[in-house]
C-alpha cells in the first residue's frame, strides 16, 4: 500500500508513511479515512509524522493540494495544537517530479497557521523534534 497511516503512542500521534508512487487519490482517501472520520480521536493527537523516505513518485494536482489543505484546515479547528514533522530523504533531489510532489505536499501543511511544522532529513531527527515539542517518550518505530 503506497500510503500507510497508523496511530502511535496510545493514540496521541499518527504516522503517515508514503512508499513508492503515491497519487493524489490515494493520499486523499487515506487522510479522509484515517484522520477526518473520527473527530474525537483527532482531538487527542499531539503530532503527525509524515515519512517520505521510501517515496519514489508523488502525483498531486493543484486541486488536490487545495482539497487536502481545506480538509486539514477543518481538522486544525478540531485540534489546533498538533505539530507536524515531515521527513524528506534528500538523495531523491535528482528526481524533479518527486521534489515537485513533495513541495506540493509541504504546501498542504505550511498553510495550516496553527500547526507548527518542520521538514527533516531523517526520521531520527524528526522523532527527536517531536519528543522535544510534545515532551513525551515516543514509541515510534525508527
Amino acid at each position: 500500500m503506497p500510503v500507510e497511516i497508523r496511530d502511535c503512542d496510545g493514540g496521541i500521534g499518527t504516522t503517515v508513511e508514503n512508499r513508492g508512487m503515491v497519487t493524489d487519490q490515494e493520499l486523499i482517501e487515506s487522510l479522509k479515512n484515517h484522520l477526518s472520520q473520527d473527530k474525537d480521536k483527532f482531538k487527542k493527537y499531539k503530532y503527525i509524522l509524515i515519512d517520505n523516505t521510501e517515496l519514489t513518485k508523488a502525483v498531486f494536482t493543484d486541486e488536490t493540494v487545495q482539497f487536502i489543505a481545506g480538509q486539514l484546515a477543518d481538522d486544525s479547528r478540531v485540534n489546533p495544537d498538533i505539530v507536524v514533522a515531515m521527513v524528506v530523504y534528500f538523495a531523491m533531489a535528482a528526481n524533479i517530479d518527486l521534489i515537485n510532489g513533495i513541495s506540493r505536499m509541504r504546501e498542504i501543511f505550511i498553510n495550516q497557521p496553527c500547526w507548527e511544522n518542520v521538514i527533516f532529513r531523517t526520521k531520527n531527527e524528526a522523532v527527536r523534534w517531536i519528543r522535544l515539542k510534545v515532551k513525551i517518550s515516543l514509541e515510534l518505530m525508527i
